[in-house]
């Protein structure tokens, strides 16, 4: 069963998580040939305070 974990640096909205999570099963049945109801998706958002780039803080 392939898994599937995305950090985002921020709040999504109830749409974005839905087409996230749809897209990233499609590109997984379409590379893997596994079908969708094996495919699980996880979602993770974490404050922007909790990021940095560049040595910066994001939040």
């Amino acid at each position: 069963m392939p898994i599937v974990t995305m950090e985002n640096a921020g709040s999504l909205t109830d749409d974005q998580k839905t087409q996230l999570i749809k897209k990233l099963t499609n590109a997984v049945v379409e590379v893997t040939g596994k079908p969708a109801s094996a495919v699980y998706v996880r979602l993770d958002e974490v404050k922007r305070e909790n990021f940095g780039v560049g040595g910066k803080q994001l939040g």
